[in-house]
């Protein structure tokens, strides 16, 4: 019993340390894109690497998560996903300090 009240605090605690970007509020940014998700993300992914060399990109529902990682705050997240004709662009940044204005330039310049 021990053990199992030990590993539940333990869980607790490490769902507490989780960073912000795996569970996201409300976009910085949201927009929509004539592009489809494919086609968007093939535009924002090495312009982000360009600027923060380890960024990722996973297939996620009906899209795609393009991740910024940063060593001081939260990361830099944009979810692309089908949306009518084209894609909705949801992107989510940091506190103001920490947002980067290139990787949010480059979400626009896409569009």
């Amino acid at each position: 019993m021990r053990m199992l009240m030990g590993g539940v605090a333990l869980a607790l605690l490490a769902g507490c340390s989780l960073p912000a970007s795996l569970v996201p509020g409300e976009p910085n940014v949201s927009k929509h894109s004539t592009k489809t998700p494919k086609e968007y993300a093939a535009c924002v992914l090495p312009a982000w690497q360009n600027e923060v060399s380890n960024t990722t990109q996973i297939s996620i529902s009906n899209g795609y998560r393009i991740t910024a990682p940063s060593v001081i705050t939260a990361d830099e997240v944009l979810d692309i996903v089908k949306y009518k004709d084209g894609s909705q662009i949801s992107l989510y940044q940091g506190p103001p300090w920490a947002k980067s204005g290139d990787l949010r330039k480059v979400v626009r310049d896409c569009l």
